[in-house]
């Protein structure tokens, strides 16, 4: 048996029709599903060779619309007599579309339940058809279900990697599948990746970097998956390779940057920041990390200079005064390191946490306000300063109320445009 699409089928055993199948079938057109499903069983139970009666079953389980029971006699019928997959394929597309309807039309009742339920059994029914799955790694994505995104995407691409045996794809169905898994595996990596599930990641990466071995991106991924493997001998050639090259952007450095930290090698990621700086003179972000790469390799020197520079930019930061005065105090310039503490300890508060986060139509500075010399309730105003990459976009100003000494408030500022880097500076504080 061939199929249209020239898939040539193992002869296994053929159906052999029977009194309970062809009576059966007779039930099932006449709507009386649940007699047709005795005499499916009966025909099973006279004869659990003839994969007849298994077809039999499923048919009767999706009219009847117990997925589960029906997915489990379609895949014996098809084990015993694989070519009934080009009857059963249509079955399970047609399942696929009323399951698919029902998530929509359940998720527009907000029954968020019964939609997970319903795209669930979907792809299990069928998985040719990414809709569902994806729309369940979207909403598990927004609950940050992690495993359950990642199950979801794994099914995307699986399903992805197949093609309807009943019929051929033009080409254009094709390259949009293409496409779509491409774009399904690089989330399903970055989502892998986040939840440190190594193992997984590392084929999905090696093939992503077959297809495109210039990616920066996926080297430094493969890198940083490498070291959590604890291939670390191949993970520091990546990373040697990658920071060897010209031309790197301000975000392929900051991937490297990260990247080189959490493999302990901070040198290296004091190399990618500082490079950083170049690109962006006024990242309080790309000061930060450098200043913290050199602080964790105990770099004295360059970290003196980098500490004060990343005063400028961090004023309010607790960790960065106290990092600048360390490297100070190292070097035996007891006066800075003095005077380092003080600027610090004297702050009116301080600001931890900071994250910029960029969207479709702003750009989002949030982290915490956490209270220090100013008395609670008194105003600290801030002006944040947006960047671009050629040069500065906007600014932001932002006033704060002190909390009490040691607690914590959250804290956001926003600028409507897109940056990729900031500052803030101090315009008033209360006198103390």
């Amino acid at each position: 048996m061939v199929s249209p699409t020239g898939i040539v089928y193992e002869l296994g055993t053929p159906p052999t029709s029977t009194r309970f199948s062809q009576t059966g079938a007779l039930y099932l057109t006449q709507g009386l599903i649940n007699r047709a499903l005795e005499l499916a069983f009966l025909g099973i139970e006279e004869d659990s060779t003839n994969p007849i009666h298994y077809l039999l079953a499923g048919l009767a389980y999706t009219r009847l619309e117990q997925y589960g029971e029906a997915n489990e006699m379609f895949v014996e019928a098809q084990r015993i007599y694989p070519a009934y997959e080009l009857a059963i394929e249509p079955e399970r597309e047609s399942a696929w579309i009323e399951l698919f309807n029902a998530g929509i039309a359940a998720y527009a009742q907000e029954d968020i339940e019964r939609t997970i339920e319903a795209w669930e059994q979907a792809g299990m029914m069928w998985g040719l058809r990414p809709d569902a799955s994806l729309n369940l790694a979207t909403l598990f994505n927004g609950e940050e279900r992690w495993d359950d995104a990642i199950a979801a995407y794994q099914r995307v691409v699986v399903g992805l990697e197949q093609d309807p045996v009943t019929r051929i794809l033009s080409p254009e169905e094709v390259q949009t599948r293409t496409d779509l898994r491409r774009n399904s595996e690089d989330r399903l990596t970055q989502l892998l990746l986040f939840r440190e599930r190594f193992t997984e990641a590392e084929p999905l990466l090696r093939r992503h970097l077959e297809a495109d071995p210039a990616s920066i991106r996926v080297r430094g991924d493969l890198a940083a998956t490498l070291h959590g493997l604890g291939q670390d001998a191949e993970a520091s050639a990546i990373y040697t390779g990658l920071l060897s090259e010209t031309g790197l952007q301000a975000r392929d450095l900051f991937n490297v940057g990260i990247a080189l930290y959490r493999a302990n090698d901070y040198l290296a990621a004091a190399d990618a920041f500082e490079r950083l700086t170049r690109l962006q003179p006024d990242s309080r972000d790309a000061w930060f990390n450098y200043a913290n790469s050199l602080f964790a390799a105990e770099s004295w020197k360059p970290l003196a200079v980098a500490g004060d520079r990343l005063a400028e930019v961090d004023p309010l930061g607790e960790n960065s005064g106290l990092i600048a005065a360390r490297a100070h105090l190292e070097l035996g310039d007891e006066e800075s390191a003095a005077a380092g503490l003080n600027r610090t300890e004297s702050a009116p508060i301080h600001l931890e946490g900071l994250q910029l986060r960029p969207s479709e139509g702003a750009t989002t500075i949030g982290g915490r306000v956490v209270g220090n010399t100013a008395e609670p309730g008194t105003s600290v105003r801030l002006r944040f300063i947006f960047y671009g990459a050629n040069g500065a976009v906007g600014t932001q100003t932002l006033t704060l109320s002190a909390p009490p000494t040691g607690r914590r408030a959250t804290f956001e500022v926003s600028f409507a445009g897109q940056a990729t880097a900031y500052r803030y500076e101090v315009t008033s504080r209360p006198n103390l």
